[in-house]
């Protein structure tokens, strides 16, 4: 019960977020109607589903070596986010529908999550609109950020945008594929990439409902650079495998189930020797 209040008043604060955004873009923006209505057919026409889809790449490596713009307009290579685990969430800053959710929900899953953002790992919120610049990436991270309620040093949490070419670089390279309809309007997956510090892609989780347990695993793996490495990794792997059909951690209740009893047959055996051993001590 106490989750879903939470989740409702992320959602709320996300609902919000996005109505004074749009205000403000209609404040700043000229009102031509022409080029409204050449927008709303464009927004009509049919998508080939195809064209937007992500095809998971776990095991090879993002592109480190593209270039964007953060938040303040410094440049940055990519790879300079990469010290540590990275969360990177791709979305666009002007979206009209799924992406505040998915950076809200993000917020709520950071709140929760095992490890420490910004010491354990980074995250990257990262535009693939190429008609999005730094002012964009400003507004969304000083909206967005408001919403951790944790200890946490912000700059470690990048937003970030670029051009045309570093951005299709960046997302061929994790698979993550999607169309642009419009100016200002894109077809797209709803899902974030957890990397290693070498940027090997390591998780894909999908939205929106980003789960906190989920995503610590991911980052768990991440933090050796592939599954099941360290020990804290293997004992929890043991315990609970990822399941690709329905893109979540499960817990392995029959595997759990199998330990337990052979742990309980190995003590009945036990059990029944030691006493024989036992007797027979005393009758020598």
């Amino acid at each position: 019960m106490i989750q879903a209040v939470k989740t409702f008043i992320y959602f709320v604060c996300a609902g919000l977020i996005f109505t004074q955004t749009g205000s403000a873009r209609a404040d700043t923006e000229s009102h031509d109607h022409s080029k409204m209505m050449v927008t709303l057919q464009q927004a009509r026409e049919p998508v080939d589903i195809g064209q937007v889809r992500v095809d998971e790449r776990t095991g090879e490596f993002a592109a480190l070596d593209t270039v964007f713009a953060d938040s303040a307009g410094r440049s940055i290579q990519l790879e300079q986010v990469f010290d540590k685990p990275v969360v990177l969430l791709p979305i666009f800053f002007s979206c009209t529908a799924v992406c505040n959710f998915l950076q809200a929900d993000l917020a709520r899953a950071l709140n929760e999550v095992g490890q420490m953002p910004g010491k354990d790992f980074n995250i990257v919120t990262f535009s693939f609109a190429d008609d999005e610049d730094s002012t964009y990436a400003a507004e969304a991270k000083h909206n967005f950020t408001h919403l951790i309620t944790r200890e946490f040093d912000f700059k470690n949490w990048y937003y970030l945008t670029g051009d045309s070419d570093n951005i299709r670089k960046l997302t061929d390279s994790l698979g993550y594929y999607f169309f642009k309809k419009a100016p200002h309007f894109y077809i797209h997956p709803s899902a974030l990439i957890v990397l290693a510090g070498d940027g090997r892609i390591i998780r894909y989780l999908y939205g929106p409902g980003f789960l906190p347990f989920d995503l610590g695993m991911a980052i768990s793996e991440a933090e050796k650079g592939e599954p099941g490495v360290s020990i804290k990794s293997r004992v929890l792997s043991f315990c609970f495998g990822y399941d690709p059909e329905n893109r979540t951690y499960v817990f392995r209740t029959f595997r759990i189930a199998g330990s337990a009893i052979l742990v309980l047959l190995a003590a009945f055996i036990v059990f029944l020797v030691y006493p024989s051993k036992r007797d027979r001590k005393k009758k020598t």
